[in-house]
């Protein structure tokens, strides 16, 4: 599947979502019930791939878990680092991970096609580290292994519509907004 029929689910998807369930984008509820639902309009249009919430699995890793490495110096940068990462002498720092979406094939790591990190435009928590987290799913830089091959970055508001930043390749391409 090419990067232009993932972007057209993905706003199939959302415009499902907008449409039948503005409720959680308007009442401000949780990002997790956003994520559930979005999650389902994307599995109606992957039969052949798992779409799956909160996974952490990781096949190809020792412990099965999901992980990713962050160059330290961008931690420091956005104030992310933990009092614990601080004491470590570690260019890169390693991170186990809870991916909001991602639509796999469960079993190996080389049908990764896409991952979501969904945030609310209310939350308090900073949107660099979802940034970061998408950065180092999509590339091999670090010695990261998931490789998807497009992550994408939503952000809904109050009013039912959503932003959408695309990754590939470790970079960001573009914004959109609907």
């Amino acid at each position: 599947m090419n990067d232009d029929q993932i972007k057209e689910i993905l706003l199939a998807s959302l415009s499902n979502l907008q449409n039948n369930d503005s409720w959680l984008l308007t009442k401000n509820l949780s990002e997790q019930s956003v994520s559930h639902k979005l999650a389902e309009y994307l599995q109606r249009y992957l039969n052949d791939y798992n779409v799956d919430c909160e996974y952490n699995g990781d096949i190809d890793d020792p412990n099965s878990r999901k992980h990713i490495a962050i160059l330290r110096n961008q931690l420091e940068q956005n104030g992310l680092l933990s009092i614990r990462e601080t004491r470590l002498e570690r260019e890169i720092i390693e991170r186990a991970v809870f991916p909001d979406i991602i639509v796999h094939k469960r079993g190996n790591n080389k049908n990764n096609l896409l991952i979501i990190e969904v945030k609310k435009a209310s939350s308090n928590v900073p949107f660099d580290y979802d940034r970061l987290k998408l950065i180092a799913y999509t590339t091999s830089a670090q010695g990261n292994h998931l490789k998807y091959q497009l992550g994408a970055f939503i952000v809904t508001n109050e009013s039912g519509n959503c932003t959408i930043e695309y990754y590939k390749d470790g970079m960001l391409l573009n914004n959109l907004l609907l």
